[in-house]
């Protein structure tokens, strides 16, 4: 008993200092993204489909530059650019290569609200001695990453994307990479930029008047809102600074072709469902890396300004 009695009370500061030291981790790895320059070979497995890339990431005084150039399947090279500002931005899987360099202060702060932090051991990744952490949600809307982190420079070299049972939905991952050097060194100019980004601190996103979304997962906030006139989409992103999910809603004569569906591939869940006013019916979707039970109660969370009911 006195054993047992010694362990718990020796367990509980120990644990509280891995779980401090985890969060610092992770911080690091944020300020690492937005300070270092760095360029390797990346992998993205996703749906049992696997991607090779090449990525050129630069932080400049007018900005940060990322490039990923796809180097199978068909030819194709992305790149965007950031020139003010530290918001978080809204970029897919394809397009993103490092899954935390968009969080900004706010963001992490969100992240450990909704997520604990775990140091789960010591890990070699792209040649580098990497410490690994498990990011465990302290819901079920939301989904488990595991990660490693360089030792080194604190960059992010692996993040896998794991369903709530634990299972490996996707993986993006280093096999080889570079820090600093020549890189420091290169100019960036503005041919072949796909995506300008400047973000003004103070601006917020603003809800589409005629629109709510009644249930939005705890932690989860509003980062972007657009309405498309000429086809009358209305958008609506979201993130709790790791996960995000994207609502679109859209008369049915644009989309009076597709029925209700709920549809899973990797860590992204798509769901729809109908909703229908005295003038008009909608298809409302919603999109993202949540779990699909979480996206359905969002979707049939959707009203309007005038009185909407959910059709079969």
């Amino acid at each position: 008993m006195a054993v047992f009695m010694t362990a718990i009370f020796v367990s509980v500061p120990v644990l509280a200092q891995q779980s401090k030291e985890a969060y610092e981790l992770v911080e690091g790895m944020i300020d690492a993204s937005k300070t270092l320059n760095y360029s390797g070979l990346v992998t993205y497995e996703k749906a049992g489909r696997l991607k090779t890339s090449k990525i050129l990431h630069l932080n400049r005084e007018d900005g940060t530059f990322e490039q990923l150039t796809h180097l199978d399947g068909p030819a194709g090279q992305f790149s965007w650019r950031r020139t003010s500002g530290d918001c978080e931005l809204d970029t897919t899987q394809d397009k993103k290569a490092d899954l935390l360099s968009t969080l900004t202060s706010s963001g992490f702060e969100r992240l450990k609200a909704s997520y604990t932090v775990e140091i789960r051991g010591q890990s070699r990744v792209a040649g580098r001695e990497a410490t690994t952490l498990l990011l465990k949600p302290k819901d079920s809307f939301r989904l488990p990453y595991f990660v490693a982190i360089d030792n080194q420079s604190n960059l992010m070299l692996m993040s896998v994307i794991l369903s709530l049972a634990g299972k490996p939905l996707e993986r993006f991952q280093f096999v080889e990479i570079e820090v600093g050097g020549d890189l420091d060194s290169i100019t960036v100019g503005d041919a072949g930029i796909n995506a300008e980004v400047s973000c003004d601190a103070g601006s917020k996103p603003q809800p589409l008047g005629d629109w709510t979304v009644g249930w939005i997962p705890p932690g989860f906030l509003l980062m972007d809102s657009e309405k498309e006139p000429i086809i009358g989409e209305s958008i609506l992103s979201f993130s709790d600074g790791l996960s995000a999910f994207t609502v679109f809603i859209e008369s049915v004569q644009m989309s009076k072709k597709i029925p209700p569906f709920t549809f899973s591939q990797g860590a992204t869940a798509a769901v729809s469902a109908k909703l229908k006013n005295e003038e008009d019916e909608f298809t409302v979707s919603v999109v993202g890396e949540i779990p699909a039970d979480a996206a359905k109660k969002i979707a049939q969370s959707v009203s309007h300004t005038s009185k909407l009911r959910n059709l079969p």
